[in-house]
């Protein structure tokens, strides 16, 4: 095969039109365009760069939407992998990534799998970025959320109490995530009493 000339506007465009392809529910578009494009940079960039990094990520969001898992799964552990290695385990990049995967363990009802993730980034985001920070927030929700799935209500309603009285504190009592972590909290409460 013929090494191309590489385009770094025509790809940009690619995934730009990809893009508004997904925000516009058109999943198997955008996955198409996105597949060529991380071709392309994969051919041209390497595996490592950050836009091809940027490209997987890209590629797995809209292949979540349209529930082939396993190919997020492949993507996502690339990604981590490449962070890792150039930046270490604990930076902000590379947690991003290992959530991003832990999400996807989540969609496709792997809870088991998600669990230990999330733990995992939890534990690292709680000592940086810190405890406040909106991204820790999240990953106690998102812990909690998959103690919920796994049955575990006692354990989710308590750690989704915790999330409440820090969102309150740090984002406000109105603030649409404190919102969430409110319903999130009665949902187990209800699946508690019912189990």
């Amino acid at each position: 095969m013929a090494k191309h000339k590489f385009d770094a506007e025509a790809v940009s465009r690619l995934e730009a039109q990809a893009r508004k392809l997904h925000s516009t529910k058109r999943f198997a578009g955008a996955v198409d365009l996105l597949r060529e494009a991380l071709a392309a940079r994969l051919e041209s960039q390497g595996g490592k760069h950050f836009q091809t990094i940027n490209s997987r990520s890209g590629l797995a969001r809209s292949l979540r939407a349209v529930h082939r898992y396993d190919e997020c799964f492949a993507l996502y552990a690339e990604n981590i992998r490449v962070h890792r290695q150039k930046l270490g385990p604990d930076h902000p990049q590379t947690l991003r990534s290992l959530s991003r995967l832990a999400n996807i363990y989540f969609a496709a009802g792997r809870y088991q799998d998600a669990e230990p993730m999330f733990r995992e980034i939890l534990s690292k985001r709680v000592q940086v970025p810190g405890r406040d920070h909106p991204d820790t927030l999240r990953s106690r929700s998102s812990l909690a959320n998959t103690l919920a799935a796994l049955g575990r209500y006692d354990e989710a309603a308590e750690l989704h109490e915790k999330i409440i009285e820090d969102r309150v504190r740090v984002l406000g009592p109105g603030d649409p995530r404190t919102e969430l972590s409110r319903k999130r909290l009665e949902t187990a409460r209800q699946a508690e009493q019912i189990g």
